[in-house]
This record gives structure tokens, C-alpha cells and sequence, in this order.
């Protein structure tokens, strides 16, 4: 009879810990990457903005932006970071605003004579279509080396026309494909996973940052909650809530003849990431910056204008071949 209390102390937590609901345990995230993966990746990105300050007065852009994304995983080293290789299969792009509206589709590649603007598209974002850049990404999400996008830079600078307009696409085009705007856009479309195991409610936070003449340096800070941990076997799914906060601690460049100020920028989205798979499911964010450009005039006068924008990206897995064997 004696012995009863002592054999109850020691069942009731175990008894305890097994009815505890299975998003209440802790799960470690880590990508897994197979060499012969391959996964295609479908990219939306829609952006609304209206300009005001200048001579038209208030002016209204929209664009939609669509890309196919293709990822090869050629290696993993032994501590599971993984060379990949990354390629758009195609593009789209269409646009409307005060010169009007403008379609592009790399799929159908324009005539001659087709409108100059896309043309122009179709040198720059057209020509990115099938060209690979080499990425080495941790088993968080960190991106450790970026190859191929010198090269990319070098074939798109060589089909820029010889024209006015070409030497400020060529400056655009650089800041684009530098190695810090790369890997900043990779580690938010392949978000940064925690370094340790976590719950529903932990958080964890990851930060990037690109600098050009224009702006200066921009800090991007992204927080993620785990929210919840559903289905269960090859379909468990974390659900992460993400928020974003961008800063601009570095001032613009004062030879630039632009000037961009941030004055707000911020964001929230969802990212659903497979657990056993380890692989991103989908990834969203809508995000709303306010801005100022100052245009320095050749008379050293002044134009400043004000930018409100809210762009809505998605970004979705539409296809997943197994390079097991």
C-alpha cells in the first residue's frame, strides 16, 4: 500500500506528457535538400503604387509580375547544405500605367517592331530565362555563396541598345543582380529557419540588407512566430506567421543624380513549410513602403516626389520530383 503514492508520482507525468497535444511538443526546421531534387516554384508579385509630388500630379502604376522557378539540387555536403541550381523557365510581365498598358511573355517572343517597351523587357527579364546561377544554402535557409550572376550581369549589359536610356537600366540591372540584393531575395523567398528546436509561439528573427547609390543602405528584418503545427505523417505542415519592418540607417549616395528616402515600410505574410519534406509549401507577403525620391535638376534645382506602394507576393510549390533512387 506504501508503495501506491510513490508508482502514482512517477506514472502521472508520463500519463502527462503523453496526452499533451502534439503542436505543444518542440520540432526542429531544417531544409532537406536530395541531390536530383528538383522543385518548381510558381511567383507572383503584384505591385500597386501612386506617385505624387510631380508635374502630372497624382499618376498610378500597377504590375504584375510572374515568374517559373526551377531548382536542381546538384550536391549536399555532409552538414546538409546543398548546391543548387537555380533557373526561371519563364517570365511574365504586365504593367499599366500613364504611357498605358504593356504585356510581356517570354513564351512569345516579340516581333521587331513590337513596342519599345517590350523590347526593352525582353532584353532584361527575357533574357534571364534559362540561365542558371549556382547557390550554396544551409540547412537554415542562410545562403553561403551565390555563382553565376557576374556572368548574367556581363551577357545583359552586352544586348543593352546604345542609347541615353541604356546607361540607367545598366545602373539598375548591376544593383538587381549584386550579391547582396541575390541573397536577400533568396533568403526571404527561402526563409530563414531557427537555429534551435521551437513550439507554437516561439519566435525567431532574421535580417538582411542591400545597399545602392539611390538609397543607401535598407535593413529588411523579418519575425516569425510558429502559429501551429498541422496534419500529421508526410503532410505535417508548420504554419508561421511572418512580419517585416524595413529601416534605412545608411543615407543615399551624394553623387547619385537620385535620392530615395524611406519613410515607412512594412509587411506581414504566412509561410507553410513542410517538416518532413523540408521544403517550402508556399510563402506570402504583403507589404506596404512609403518612400521619397529627390531628382537633382542640371540648374541644381530640386524635384522631390512621394511614392505609396503595397505589393502582394506569393510564392508557391506547383511541382516536387524526388531525386531519391
Amino acid at each position: 500500500m506504501k508503495v501506491r503514492p510513490a508508482i502514482t508520482a512517477l506514472v502521472l507525468p508520463v500519463l502527462a506528457a503523453l496526452a499533451a497535444p502534439a503542436d505543444a511538443q518542440q520540432i526542429t526546421l531544417r531544409y532537406k535538400w536530395m541531390p536530383g531534387d528538383v522543385l518548381i516554384y510558381r511567383t507572383t508579385v503584384r505591385t500597386n503604387s501612386t506617385v505624387t509630388g510631380g508635374p502630372a500630379g497624382p499618376v498610378t502604376y500597377e504590375q504584375t509580375l510572374g515568374q517559373t522557378l526551377k531548382v536542381t539540387v546538384a550536391a549536399v555536403a555532409p552538414d546538409g547544405t546543398a548546391t543548387v541550381q537555380q533557373v526561371i523557365d519563364a517570365v511574365t510581365l504586365d504593367t499599366n500605367g500613364p504611357s498605358g498598358r504593356m504585356s510581356y511573355d517570354s513564351a512569345k517572343p516579340p516581333a521587331g517592331n513590337a513596342d519599345p517597351r517590350v523590347l526593352s523587357v525582353a532584353r532584361t527579364l527575357g533574357a534571364m530565362v534559362g540561365e542558371p546561377i549556382s547557390v550554396a544554402i544551409a540547412p537554415n535557409g542562410a545562403i553561403r555563396r551565390i555563382d553565376g550572376a557576374a556572368r548574367l550581369v556581363q551577357k545583359l549589359m552586352a544586348d543593352l541598345p546604345r542609347d541615353p536610356m541604356a546607361g540607367g537600366l545598366a545602373q539598375n540591372l548591376k544593383a538587381m543582380l549584386s550579391e547582396d540584393a541575390l541573397r536577400s531575395s533568396l533568403e526571404q523567398s527561402f526563409s530563414r529557419l531557427p537555429d534551435a528546436p521551437v513550439k507554437p509561439g516561439d519566435t525567431w528573427t532574421a535580417e538582411q540588407s542591400v545597399g545602392a547609390d539611390v538609397t543607401g543602405k535598407v535593413v529588411s528584418t523579418s519575425t516569425f512566430t510558429l502559429k501551429a503545427i498541422e496534419g500529421a505523417g508526410d503532410a505535417a505542415v508548420a504554419r508561421v506567421a511572418v512580419a517585416l519592418a524595413l529601416t534605412q540607417p545608411g543615407a543615399p549616395s551624394g553623387s547619385a543624380s537620385m535620392a530615395m528616402r524611406l519613410t515607412d515600410g512594412k509587411g506581414e505574410g504566412e509561410l507553410l513549410f513542410n517538416i518532413p519534406g523540408g521544403r517550402i509549401q508556399r510563402n506570402g507577403m504583403q507589404s506596404d513602403i512609403s518612400s521619397t525620391a529627390t531628382m537633382r535638376g542640371a540648374e541644381g534645382t530640386n524635384t522631390t516626389v512621394r511614392n505609396a506602394a503595397r505589393t502582394t507576393m506569393t510564392m508557391e510549390l506547383v511541382k516536387w520530383t524526388s531525386g531519391a533512387r
